[in-house]
């Protein structure tokens, strides 16, 4: 294997260039920018009512006081890239053919996450980028779990990735049960596997309640960011009828008329809704945003004034007695929407213009190995790097996609995120199957 500094380069530079060649390396603002850009560091008060944690303003921040902002995607390249090499790397560490683990740190470089995200002025790149280096870190943790520095090399990476998005609160549990199996793999009894595991997560998840307790004493609200509950409002609100909303108990039913308002106030001005049958899952998903930013965040700025938090508190109220009213709708549209999600992640895959390529070269290779009668392997290799990748795989992707669910639609930036390991996964096993046998490869007369 060449020298490690010269794998690094490798990839960084592929990175930069693939960057640079599809236009990626210009950033590129969103609707969800501004908030990152207008940050306030001026006070513990203004950071407590955020509806953003502050790990992506920092990280702005330090651009803006230096190159400027137009260094930001060439800086996420970089940082992907240094994600997708540690990878490989690892895996090539525990035993994995060069070529593969070659293929595989390339698979997640080129992902549907950095190519649609790795330029936007947003957490979804840099967020999915740390999520990666977590995993790694946790991935040789699992050969070395005496090792306090990679258990706090991993907690950190987790913390960091929580704190540019909070999205990624997830990585609390995965790591106590993704460790745990990796544990195992690696001949670790159980109890010491889970052990160590459960600590990584209980150092992971200390540090976010220091967060949510400052923000508690700050503003009185023990949460990690008064955001979220408006996308799930933007979901709940469409499984209820305008009358069912008026009808809530408690407190609720004055958020529910306001959204009621609201809904008529929009009707009147001509404005519609996507088309679709109402509570489709379809149609939830094409009308959430319009929904959510549209209608439930001024139904609550209407009820509770400027406040994020009182905001926050409103919608929560709402979507609790919307949930305790309806659950069967609730966990009807959990599991509609886990399909959604799955939908998303195969869709985005065949559409990815490499996966895509990669997928029609396969295709011609078995036709032509069926043509000739040269017989695949069709064995995956069930060495310690793809046992530990195979985990890292399904339960990153499971975790994330049903933390995900939970609130909002399954949306390809969402899910895309939570399969980030999964084309990596599929190359290798690909790979590995369709070697042709040593002892086969001359043809039958």
């Amino acid at each position: 294997m060449k020298p490690a500094f010269a794998y690094w380069i490798s990839f960084v530079v592929g990175g930069v260039f693939i960057a640079w060649l599809s236009g990626r390396l210009e950033p590129h603002f969103v609707s969800d920018s501004t908030s990152y850009l207008e940050y306030s560091f001026s006070s513990l008060d203004e950071i407590g009512r955020s509806i953003r944690t502050p790990g992506y303003p920092l990280w702005l921040m330090a651009f803006r006081g230096t190159v400027g902002l137009t260094w930001v995607p060439l800086a996420q390249v970089i940082v992907h890239a240094t994600a997708a090499f540690w990878l490989a790397t690892e895996l090539r560490r525990q035993g994995m053919m060069h070529r593969h683990c070659i293929v595989a740190g390339i698979a997640i470089a080129v992902g549907c996450t950095a190519m649609d995200n790795i330029n936007i002025i947003s957490t979804d790149a840099i967020a999915a980028s740390v999520g990666v280096m977590a995993a790694t870190a946790l991935l040789r943790l699992s050969s070395a779990a005496d090792s306090w520095r990679w258990a706090a090399a991993t907690a950190v990476l987790s913390v960091v990735a929580i704190m540019l998005r909070p999205a990624y609160l997830f990585l609390i549990p995965w790591l106590a049960v993704a460790g745990s199996l990796l544990g195992r793999v690696h001949g670790q009894r159980w109890k010491t596997s889970i052990g160590n595991s459960v600590l990584v997560s209980i150092a992971t998840l200390l540090p976010i309640l220091a967060w949510m307790g400052l923000r508690m004493i700050a503003v009185n609200d023990f949460g990690i960011l008064p955001f979220g509950h408006q996308n799930l409002g933007g979901v709940l609100v469409q499984l209820v009828s305008d009358e069912e909303l008026t009808q809530l108990p408690g407190d609720a039913a004055a958020m529910g008329e306001a959204i009621v308002f609201e809904k008529q106030r929009l009707a009147a001005t001509g404005h519609s809704f996507a088309a679709g049958d109402a509570g489709a899952t379809m149609t939830i998903d094409a009308r959430w945003d319009e929904m959510t930013y549209f209608v439930v965040v001024p139904a609550a700025k209407s009820l509770a004034g400027d406040d994020p938090v009182a905001q926050h508190n409103a919608i929560k109220v709402m979507n609790q007695a919307i949930i305790a009213q309806y659950p069967l709708r609730y966990a009807t549209w959990i599991a509609k929407n886990g399909r959604r999600g799955a939908w998303a992640i195969a869709a985005d895959m065949v559409m990815h213009p490499t996966f895509l390529t990669a997928i029609l070269g396969l295709a011609a290779w078995l036709i032509y190995a069926a043509t000739s009668g040269i017989p695949c392997s069709g064995v995956l290799d069930n060495g310690l790097a793809m046992r530990s990748l195979t985990i890292i795989t399904l339960t990153y992707l499971a975790a994330k996609l049903g933390f995900v669910i939970l609130t909002s639609p399954g949306i390809g930036r969402f899910s895309d995120a939570a399969a980030i390991f999964l084309p990596a996964w599929l190359a290798v096993a690909a790979l590995q199957c369709i070697s042709p046998l040593p002892e086969c490869k001359t043809r039958e007369p």
